[in-house]
């Protein structure tokens, strides 16, 4: 039960987002933002979420329907899947290899974007989908290093333990923490990165021929992503601020939309980044570097049972 309330709450939270994000983005680029539906725009997200799921849904001429309805339901139910793994104590489900069944739904999540990409019969949306999963395959390696550094610290798998067991995060260097944060971007298709949806080359990317519902899942599944990454940076770096009892909860749920919000500045005054540029930055720069930093971890701090 407290598993389906959690995926409830950030469902709703998540629509919240959506319309805080265009609200913050119209602030930081002297634009106004959404102020149509209730005071200052606070039932704009409900309105939104109305409209979007009483649309008709209207099949590309030559699409594959199945596929076209399959692709979104996919990519939404791997990024609210993800949620089985929040650390809570009063949970009924304990995983002892959440962060490894989390690598293994983030893999997966890419034949979701595949498979909305192809469906619509767009090359608009086809170029669009082979851009995104290039890029989170590439990327999934270098996140996989840097997710491994802090957990030879902790010594285990379980998002419960490295939410309450608080490792000792003072030996985590400042170049893990910008390394990672640069991979969540990268692996959400955030700016600068968000080379899927580069509006003047691509036309809103691989979900360009979808409205209605099928926007709304995908848009859903996109937040949500960008969530449970602040979460599980909040948990894997900041957890020694969190270590009193009382204040703890609070203040990681502060943290983690501090986080959240943090991607919503950068896109607002970083400039996007060029394609070639990002898959050299990958594959020649940032994933030796984090596979450095992983040995240095491994020799100095841990043992290699765990990554074995």
């Amino acid at each position: 039960m407290s598993v389906v309330l959690v995926m409830v709450l950030m469902l709703v939270s998540v629509a919240f987002y959506i319309v805080t994000e265009r609200k913050g983005l119209g602030m930081l680029q002297l634009r106004q933002g959404p102020n149509k539906v209730g005071l200052k725009g606070i039932i704009q997200p409900i309105a939104d979420g109305v409209k979007l799921f009483t649309k008709e849904i209207i099949f590309p001429y030559s699409s594959i329907k199945f596929l076209y309805i399959l692709g979104p339901m996919v990519c939404f139910i791997c990024a609210y899947l993800l949620w089985v793994l929040f650390p809570c104590l009063c949970s009924p489900l304990e995983i002892s290899l959440g962060l490894l069944l989390f690598v293994c739904i983030s893999s997966f999540s890419v034949y979701g974007v595949f498979m909305v990409g192809w469906s619509c019969d767009s090359r608009y949306g086809f170029l669009g989908a082979m851009r995104a999963i290039a890029q989170s395959i590439s990327y999934e390696v270098f996140l996989s290093t840097c997710l491994f550094c802090p957990l030879v610290l902790v010594g285990s798998y379980s998002l419960i333990d490295c939410r309450f067991l608080s490792f000792p995060s003072v030996f985590l260097g400042q170049e893990i923490l910008v390394l990672w944060i640069i991979c969540i971007l990268a692996e959400t298709n955030r700016a600068p990165f968000d080379f899927v949806e580069g509006e003047s080359e691509l036309v809103a990317g691989y979900m360009v021929e979808f409205g209605g519902v099928g926007f709304a899942l995908l848009a859903l599944a996109e937040y949500s992503n960008m969530v449970f990454m602040s979460m599980i940076t909040c948990i894997l770096f900041f957890s020694f601020l969190l270590e009193k009892q009382i204040l703890g909860s609070i203040m990681f749920c502060l943290y983690t939309v501090l986080l959240s919000y943090f991607m919503v500045w950068v896109r607002g005054v970083v400039p996007r980044f060029r394609y070639d540029l990002l898959m050299m930055l990958c594959w020649k720069v940032l994933l030796p570097l984090s596979i450095c930093f992983l040995i240095l971890f491994i020799s100095l701090f841990g043992d290699f049972d765990l990554i074995c």
